[in-house]
């Protein structure tokens, strides 16, 4: 007689899943799931092959699947004492404790079940040593712990997992929606916060709710929530600056957002201390103000400058939220000589700090994205306060002594050469966000398109594909020309513009980046007169050229630019990080010179 083979085809089921769980005991999780692929695939597959993966999912610290799994092989073998022991434990593992204590009284009474104990691995806590550790809300707890670390990715995931299994706690919902908002993922921090809109009035989760409506487009609906958080907190500085930070995304005009930024300093300001004579030490000491951009990506240029001061004749500090290794600061690795974690300090004790360290020039590049290190350089008067990004208005004092203008923006990076324009429709493009695609620029946007009919307009998918915000995109620009609009990927500007003939700026914007990242690229640009990006082009001598007065000059330069062989005949562009950083050392210098005479 042939001995019985042993391969996995002529193993039993039993024997086959013992064998995937010896898998998951060595931590070979990915091909325990292979193997069990074929057992699942089955019209109706066993309850033991069910078990198994939901063991699966908790060695991959899936919890919500877990659960989800254990329920349901519970709801299809009510009567079966060995996977309500399994869900019991894991009810235990996610602090619930009432509904824990129910189901392990059902499985002592249904009894054990030998076959499913020898599918459970080795590690797999029972109910009594899972009960005997229970805390409340563990998961969420665990987010909280990877975000203090820096660990953002893992901290959404705990917390998504966390609303999964706990959708009517609201508290959970908002931690999983602020870092969402923090990993640029707006449409699923809408999503996450929608549920509480009719549950919870707190201001502090109806600001927050503001701005994810703000990031994805959702314009009335971001100002009703910006104006009933600031009604219900009218004393909450971090609420107020919220709002005044959104204001260009929602078409408020530039005279009401510079009243309500005076009217900010007025009211959150804090009163500085007695004016002291500042002595520079050796070395110049230029701090920068990083914990919060409104633009994310303009912390690439941040870092860039950082980066190139002259160590030996400046010391550079940075002032950000959590280690400067952190997820979070990821595009500011390694640019300051020292690094500040200011998220637990108040701003009167932040501004002590900038004292303390001996700051000659602070450099604030969040603006009205960060209250704390507003109110904390009202109060700093020890060294040169200058305004870069994050304040819409431009303006300085009580907050600021002077500012950068928008043609000091850094072009970063090399020139790259432009390629041979590929055969095919002409490619408009832009790289930016939701929430700069208001009303004014898509009618302007939609102009073009009419005007050069065989173009496509090719948008950086910055959280666009998500389907939420493709509805959105569709539901501003209608039917047919959303379907010349296609969405790229990109992990690099460069990457990007490769596939642009012809760069197009929206109307509103928190910082210059997307005109200096376009002509860096090769790429031209067509802007529209005024901040951010007519006036970069405008102070880089381009004007002329690339800047249009109205919505007519708009549409007659993109026009031209799509007819010119020359196209990408750029000039080259002058202001790079390093000259930057050498025009704030010297101010730096200057400042140490004037207080060493005074």
């Amino acid at each position: 007689m042939m001995p019985r083979s042993q391969s996995d085809g002529s193993r039993s089921p039993d024997d086959r899943l013992r064998a995937i769980v010896e898998r998951l005991d060595r931590g070979e999780t990915g091909e325990a799931l292979e193997l069990l692929k074929p057992l699942l695939a089955v019209a109706a597959p066993a309850l033991a092959a069910r078990f198994v993966l939901a063991m699966a999912a908790w060695r991959l610290e899936r919890f919500d699947w877990c659960l989800s799994l254990l329920r349901q092989c519970h709801a299809d073998a009510p009567d079966n004492g060995g996977v309500a022991e399994a869900l019991a434990s894991l009810q235990a593992q996610l602090g619930q404790l009432a509904e824990s204590l129910f189901t392990v009284k059902l499985a002592t009474a249904l009894g054990a079940d030998a076959a499913l104990a020898a599918l459970t691995p080795k590690d797999y806590p029972p109910f009594d040593r899972a009960f005997l550790s229970i805390v409340e809300k563990p998961l969420l707890g665990k987010a909280r712990t990877a975000l203090a670390h820096g660990k953002l990715d893992q901290a959404i995931e705990l917390a998504r997992q966390h609303v999964a299994i706990e959708p009517e706690h609201v508290d959970g919902r908002v931690f999983h929606a602020d870092c969402l908002m923090r990993a640029g993922a707006a449409a699923a921090a809408v999503e996450t916060m929608s549920g509480l809109a009719d549950t919870t009035r707190a201001p502090e989760h109806a600001s927050l709710y503001a701005r994810a409506l703000t990031a994805v487009g959702e314009r009335q609906s971001a100002a009703r929530w910006h104006d009933e958080a600031s009604a219900a907190a009218a004393e909450d500085p971090a609420i107020a600056a919220a709002r005044i930070a959104d204001a260009p995304f929602l078409g408020v005009d530039a005279i009401e957002i510079g009243r309500r930024a005076q009217d900010w300093a007025a009211r959150f300001s804090l009163v500085p201390k007695p004016a002291r004579k500042h002595v520079s030490g050796s070395k110049l000491v230029i701090g920068y103000l990083v914990s919060a951009f409104t633009d994310p990506d303009d912390a690439i240029a941040v870092a860039a400058v950082a980066q190139a001061h002259d160590r030996a004749r400046a010391t550079v500090l940075g002032f950000g939220l959590g280690a400067q290794t952190a997820e979070q600061n990821a595009l500011l690795a390694g640019a300051f000589t020292k690094w500040r974690d200011i998220g637990m300090l108040d701003p009167a004790t932040l501004a002590r700090s900038f004292s303390g360290d001996g700051v000659d020039v602070m450099i604030d590049a969040g603006g009205f994205a960060s209250a704390q290190q507003l109110q904390a350089l009202a109060r700093f008067d020890a060294g040169l306060r200058v305004s870069w990004l994050g304040n819409p208005t431009g303006m300085l004092a009580p907050l600021y002594d002077t500012r950068l203008a928008a043609a000091d923006y850094p072009v970063i990076g090399g020139r790259t050469e432009a390629p041979t324009r590929a055969a095919g429709p002409l490619a408009l493009g832009a790289d930016l966000r939701l929430a700069q695609l208001g009303a004014p620029t898509v009618a302007l946007w939609s102009a073009v398109l009419d005007a050069l009919p065989e173009a496509t307009l090719v948008l950086r998918a910055r959280d666009m594909d998500h389907n939420a915000n493709v509805a959105r995109l569709i539901a501003c620009f209608g039917q047919s020309l959303a379907a010349r609009i296609d969405l790229r990927s990109a992990a690099s500007p460069g990457e990007f513009y490769r596939t642009v003939d012809i760069a197009l700026l929206p109307l509103c914007g928190a910082s210059p980046r997307a005109a200096a990242e376009a002509l860096v690229c090769g790429v031209p640009a067509v802007a529209m007169a005024g901040e951010p990006y007519g006036a970069f082009l405008a102070g880089r001598g381009l004007g002329k050229r690339f800047v249009a007065d109205s919505a007519a000059d708009y549409c007659a330069l993109a026009a031209a630019m799509a007819r010119s062989i020359d196209v990408r005949s750029l000039p080259p562009l002058e202001m790079g990080a390093a000259k930057l950083a050498r025009a704030i050392e010297e101010l730096a210098a200057s400042l140490a010179r004037r207080a060493s005479a005074a």
